[in-house]
């Protein structure tokens, strides 16, 4: 077998699941994943865009973030993140839970 074709599979079947992790769009009253630039600070643009991070760690260009607004991803973007998507997956394979302020 082509060595590069055996590296290329097994990426594809080690990379496939966590694209189906982040590949929903977000909903409203469930955590989301933010993905923002290096520049800006994500506890700074969620808690600009009314919600709060949640869980005791973030990435350095992504965090897990809260709000009830329905709006609020749309916030987000405004605000310059790279992204929004569905991060209730993630948030429970994180054990991490979800308490509205």
């Amino acid at each position: 077998m082509n060595p590069r074709l055996a590296l290329a599979t097994l990426a594809l079947v080690l990379l496939a699941p966590l694209g189906a992790l982040i590949a929903a769009p977000p909903r409203t009253g469930m955590p989301v994943i933010v993905f923002v630039p290096p520049w800006l600070d994500a506890d700074w643009l969620v808690a600009l865009a009314g919600g709060q991070v949640l869980g005791p760690e973030t990435a350095p260009l992504a965090v897990l973030a809260y709000s009830n607004d329905p709006h609020f991803p749309r916030h987000l973007l405004d605000l310059g993140a790279l992204g929004v998507r569905d991060g209730s997956l993630v948030a429970s394979l994180c054990n991490v839970e979800v308490s509205p302020t």
